[in-house]
Formats: structure tokens, C-alpha cells, sequence
């Protein structure tokens, strides 16, 4: 009978945060940045002869967890001094209708915080940010100037990522 509730809540633990899109503002610290990843179940890879806060990119695969997966997922922070600039989730996949199955639940997730933004789209086509290896891609405004791109990628390297849900600047 404990078993059940037990299962019960790795299983709502473990899931809808680390697939739901990633709600991390930019301009955090590399501290706060670290906290709300973890929280999305994303912990920062360390070794002991690096000082975290003075890394300016910062690699953070997902937590150990008990629930499997269908692929490989991981975020990279990149900061500006002690500023957060950009977050880049990616995932991949060893089948491709699953990549595309997974790129349609961000695009739908997405959505059902704001609409798909052509003219965000526009902008990262126009200052050359496309990522290599782009098939589709949607745009969304996010918070205070930034754009969340959802990308679905043919995998390049050197991440060989098949979906990308990139949050960053755009002037």
C-alpha cells in the first residue's frame, strides 16, 4: 500500500517541469540561474578546480532521476560577467518522429502561453540567428525583450541536437 503513493510522486515529480518550456528570465545570476534550472530538473555539471560564477558558459544536464527517457536533454547558460544572457534546452532523440512529436508539444506548450510572433520570427531570421541544421522553427515574444525560439533541428554538430528551445536578447 506505501508503495503507491510513493510512485505516485516520483511520477509527478519527475515529469511536467523538466518537459514543460523553461520559465528561467534572463538577467539572473549564475546562482539564481542555477536554482531555477533545478527546478525545471536541470543541475549544473561542476568540477571542483571551477569556480561556477566566474564561468561565462555553463553546461546543465539533466538531474539524476528515477523516471527513463526517450532521449537526451540538456541546457546551456551563457552569461555576461554575473548577468544571464541566453539559455539553450536541447534534445535529442535517436528517431526523428520522436523529435518531431517532442518540437510539436514545446510549439503547444508555447502557445497556450502566448501566440507564435512572425514579426520575433522575422527579426531572428534577419540578424542571422537561425541555428545550423533549422527546419522549422516558431518564434514567441517572452519577457522584457527577449525571444524564445523553438527550433526543430536536422542534428548538427557538435550538439547533434534534433529540438532546441532557445531564449535570448534581441536589439
Amino acid at each position: 500500500m506505501r508503495l503507491i503513493p510513493l510512485v505516485l510522486f516520483m511520477a509527478a515529480c519527475g515529469g511536467a517541469t523538466a518537459e514543460s518550456p523553461l520559465t528561467v528570465q534572463l538577467g539572473l545570476t549564475h546562482d539564481q540561474t542555477a536554482t531555477m534550472l533545478k527546478g525545471h530538473q536541470f543541475c549544473l555539471e561542476t568540477s571542483s578546480a571551477t569556480i561556477a560564477s566566474t564561468q561565462q558558459k555553463q553546461v546543465y544536464p539533466r538531474c539524476k532521476r528515477a523516471a527513463s527517457e526517450l532521449g537526451e536533454a540538456w541546457v546551456i547558460a551563457i552569461y555576461d560577467g554575473d548577468k544571464l544572457v541566453e539559455l539553450r534546452r536541447f534534445e535529442r532523440f535517436g528517431e526523428d518522429d520522436k523529435a518531431v512529436e517532442r518540437w510539436n508539444e514545446l510549439v503547444g506548450a508555447r502557445m497556450k502561453v502566448s501566440p507564435p510572433d512572425e514579426a520575433a520570427l522575422q527579426q531572428i531570421k534577419d540578424k542571422g540567428l537561425l541555428e545550423p541544421g533549422t527546419r522549422t522553427v516558431k518564434a514567441f515574444r517572452g519577457e522584457a525583450g527577449t525571444v524564445v525560439g523553438v527550433y526543430l533541428l536536422t542534428p548538427f554538430p557538435p550538439e547533434n541536437a534534433n529540438v532546441l528551445e532557445k531564449v535570448t536578447y534581441l536589439k
